[in-house]
C-alpha cells in the first residue's frame, strides 16, 4: 500500500510511504526502511520479507526521483541541503506514522541501506533518543569531516549519563573493499554515534560488497524478534 507521507517540507514534500508486513491492528514493532540512491520503497519492502516476523509492520518512505540528496555523502553538508533535512524529516514522519499505530520509538527499528544509511545516521544524530534499534548498511554519516560530528552538539548537550541515544543498539555493517563508502568513514560514523550514547556494533567483512548481506538480514530479523518477545537487548550482536 502506498500513500503520501504527511508533514514533510522541502524537496521531499511529495514523498510517498509504502507499507507492508503486519496490518495496523496487529503491529507491535515498526521497521522503518530507507532505500538507497536509485532504489525504491517498494523494492525494499519486498526485500524485507526475508526478515519479516508476525507483528512487524514495514514503513518505507520513498525519495523523490529515488535520490535522497544530490551530492556524495562525503560532501559538505551544505552541498546536500535542503534535501538532506527533508530526507531526515521523511524518517521522522514515518516515526509519527508508527506512533499512529501505537508503536513507540522503543519498538521501532530503523534500517538504512547505502544512501539510506546516511539518512538514518543523520536522523539518529539530529533526533537522538532510545530506539528499538538501527542498522546502517553500507552507509556513513554525511559531511566532509566526521571527526567533529557529534550527536550531543546536534541537540545542545544532554544530562543523560548514557548519552542522548540512550544505549540504542546501532549496527553498522560494511565491507573492507566497499567501492562507494570508504571504511574510514564507516569507522568515523561508529565513533560519532558511540560518543552520542549508542551501543554500536561495527562489523566489517573482508569482501567488496555493497548492500544488504544475508548475515545482516538475519540480524535484523533477530532484533525484530527480540523486540516482539519483550527482550530489550543492549546489542544487535546476539
Amino acid at each position: 500500500m502506498s500513500r503520501q507521507l504527511p508533514g514533510v517540507e522541502g524537496p521531499h514534500a511529495d514523498a510517498t510511504l509504502v507499507t507492508g508486513g503486519a496490518p495496523a491492528a496487529a503491529a507491535e514493532v515498526a521497521v522503518v526502511l530507507v532505500h538507497g540512491r536509485g532504489g525504491t520503497p517498494e523494492g525494499l519492502v519486498r526485500l524485507a520479507d526475508e526478515f519479516y516476523r508476525p507483528g512487524a509492520a514495514f514503513l518505507a518512505p520513498g525519495a523523490v526521483r529515488s535520490n535522497w540528496f544530490p551530492a556524495g555523502h562525503d560532501a559538505p553538508v551544505a552541498a546536500n541541503e535542503p534535501a538532506l533535512t527533508s530526507a531526515v524529516d521523511c524518517v521522522a514522519a514515518a516515526l509519527r506514522v508508527a506512533g499512529d499505530l501505537r508503536v513507540g520509538p522503543e519498538s521501532v527499528v530503523l534500517v538504512g541501506i547505502s544512501q539510506g544509511g546516511s539518512v538514518v545516521s543523520e536522523f539518529l544524530r539530529r533526533h537522538p533518543r532510545r530506539y528499538g534499534g538501527a542498522f546502517v548498511v553500507s552507509g556513513a554519516l554525511p559531511g566532509a569531516d566526521l571527526a567533529e560530528w557529534d550527536v550531543v552538539d546536534a541537540v545542545g548537550g544532554s544530562d543523560d549519563e548514557a548519552g542522548p541515544l540512550a544505549d540504542t543498539p546501532v549496527a553498522l555493517d560494511s565491507s573492507a573493499g566497499d567501492p562507494y563508502v570508504p571504511i574510514e568513514r564507516v569507522r568515523a560514523t561508529a565513533d560519532a554515534l558511540e560518543r552520542g550514547g549508542a551501543a554500536v556494533d561495527l562489523r566489517i567483512d573482508d569482501g567488496a560488497g555493497h548492500g544488504l548481506a544475508d548475515a545482516t538480514t538475519t540480524r535484523i530479523g533477530d532484533r525484530i524478534a527480540a523486540l516482539l518477545g519483550g527482550v530489550d537487548a543492549e546489542s544487535t550482536s546476539e
